[in-house]
This record gives structure tokens, sequence and C-alpha cells, in this order.
């Protein structure tokens, strides 16, 4: 018989081992600081600023400050009651400038309306309307020292000197072929400066209307300006995030202030001309140094830009900005008290 062999032992082929997953980083979750805790809700009161503060001058004798908001409206403060003594008027466009008159007695305000309107400041009666003609919305005005002239610069680029007594114009100055966004007259009144959006500064004689330098100052817009009190310097700010002092003597830049992380809208000198300070489209404030240069303190509104800045007299920065609010800081730095608050939303 036959004896066939047993069938093969079939060994199932070797699987390849499966390959070893590789290896996976373990990666901790992010640490997720918590978010700062949001601002108190601001407060509120009915007669206060409905939108931005865009100016803020403090009367001669340091007792009353006066506003000026893109709600068209001048606002006239008591600083000691902290309460508001009146709205002193009312323009019919944007207000951008809020002066005090030497006298005193009587205000000069300007706004994109084109007209400067000279006020009385017990009742806000016009005295006067200067108007700006074809030269279009007053984006700055200044006054000289002596309440005899102010130097108004126009959206459409004319520099303009009034003769306040007379009510009329006295010169009208082209030149800046872009919007005039800084004026500042110097402290002896027969010199003025004017500042437009490209960056170029203008020196001209009050007197004669005559144009006595012309330079670049800045890369971007100029948006402030200040004689020191010798007269023989200026302080400029700019878009270009830089604070610039100018020795008008040699035409050169003297000192450069640096630290602002956004256009520098305002400026102030201190009474006693050793600290300025500026208000920045960066939300924040800062205080200089006239002499070094250095940063002394810095004010942060948190509340986003600040357009206006002052001293009050006993030396205090006052701020006003995006949030419709009139604050006023310490001198040597910290937090903010709400002077006068905005309107309600």
């Amino acid at each position: 018989a036959l004896v066939h062999p047993p069938p093969p032992t079939l060994v199932p082929p070797t699987a390849p081992a499966p390959p070893a997953p590789p290896e996976v980083a373990v990666i901790p979750p992010p640490i997720v600081a918590p978010l700062p805790p949001a601002p108190p809700p601001l407060p509120t009161q009915p007669e206060g600023h409905r939108d931005s503060v865009v100016w803020l001058a403090v009367a001669p004798d340091g007792h009353s400050i006066m506003s000026a908001s893109t709600d068209h409206t001048i606002k006239l403060w008591d600083i000691a009651a902290k309460q508001l003594i009146r709205t002193l008027g009312v323009h019919k466009d944007m207000a951008r400038t809020a002066l005090f008159m030497p006298d005193g007695v009587s205000a000069l305000t300007a706004g994109d309306d084109g007209e400067i309107v000279q006020r009385k400041l017990s009742d806000g009666a016009v005295l006067h309307v200067f108007s700006s003609g074809g030269n279009g919305g007053v984006r700055k005005l200044a006054i000289s020292p002596d309440g005899k002239h102010a130097i108004s610069g126009h959206d459409r680029g004319n520099v303009i000197v009034w003769d306040l007594k007379k009510g009329a114009v006295l010169h009208a100055m082209s030149g800046n072929g872009w919007s005039v966004s800084a004026v500042a007259v110097a402290p002896d009144g027969r010199q003025a400066l004017s500042g437009s959006i490209d960056g170029t500064l203008k020196l001209w004689d009050i007197e004669s209307g005559k144009q006595l330098r012309s330079w670049h100052g800045h890369e971007r817009g100029t948006y402030g300006a200040a004689f020191t009190a010798d007269g023989h310097h200026l302080v400029t700010g700019s878009g270009d995030y830089t604070i610039k002092l100018w020795d008008l003597d040699s035409g050169r830049e003297a000192r450069r202030f640096e630290g602002h992380e956004g256009t520098v809208y305002a400026l102030a000198l201190s009474a006693d001309g050793q600290r300025l300070v500026s208000g920045s489209l960066d939300g924040t404030a800062r205080l200089w140094d006239m002499d070094t240069g250095n940063q002394i303190a810095m004010f942060d509104s948190r509340t986003g830009p600040i357009y206006a800045v002052a001293f009050t007299a006993d030396g205090t920065v006052l701020t006003g900005g995006n949030d419709r609010t009139i604050r006023d800081w310490p001198a040597a730095g910290g937090d903010s008290i709400v002077l006068f608050a905005g309107a309600p939303e």
C-alpha cells in the first residue's frame, strides 16, 4: 500500500512587526494668563461732552478749564467745584480750539465750520465772528500774548494773521500745500510757527506776513507745537511718533524725546518751562524733562487716544481724549481721577 506522507505543516509567514509608533512629544497645555480685569465703567454726567475732547485750556487765574469737542461744543468748567459752569458755545461742526483771551473776560474758539468766535466768558455771548471764508476749517488757533493778534491754520493750507482789535485779516499766508495741523506764537508776539500734515515747519513774521524759514521737520504730520519762554526754541510733536526740540537760531534739531508708540497729537509746556507733557494716539500722556529729554512719568488712559493735554496751576497734568472725559493726573505719575465725566452714551 502506498503510504502518503503527512501534509506539510503550513507555517504562517512571519508578519512584520508593526512599526513602533513615532515618539510624540508631549506638549503641556499653554499657560493662559488671566485677562486683566476690565476697567470699571466710566462715570458719566448729563452735562458732559458727548464725543471726544480734543482741546483743553486752563484759565490764566488757574480756576477754570475750557474744553473743545468733536460734539461741536465748547464747555467751561470750575476746577475747585468740579462742575460745569456753562456750555460756552456751539460750532456748526467739530470744535477744534478754545483759548482764553489775555483780558480774562473773553475766549476765542474755532472749528471745522471755518469760524473763529470771540465770546464772553460770563455768559457765552458772541462778541465777534471772524469768518475764514474760502480757507476752510480752522484746524488750530493761537493768540499772541498781548491779545492783539490771532494766528489760524486752515485745512486748505493757509495761515491767517488776524487783527483782533480791528476784527479783520492782517495777512493771509499761503505756502503750505497741505492742511495746517499746528500753530504757535512766540512769547514776544513777533513770530509764529505753522506745521502741516506733510511734516513741514514754517516760521513767519507776524507784522509783515513774510516767511522767515521753512524746513522739513518730521517724516509725518506735525500735530503739536509750543515755543519755549526764551523764544529761541520750539518743540513739535508728530505722526512719526517723535517730539523734537528745535534751536531757532541755528534751525537745527537740539533734542529728541522718544517713547510714544503712536502719533503725538498734543503738547504743553509747564509754567516754569522745565517739563513738557505730550498726548498721543497710543493712549498715553507722557511727562518729559526739558533739559535732558528723559521721560519722567507715563499716564495710561487705557481708554483710547489722548487728543488734549494741559498743566493746571499746581502742576498736575490734564488730559482729554477719546473717552469723552477730562482727567487729572498726579505730577509724579500714577492713576488719574476723572475730573469731568462725559455724557452717558
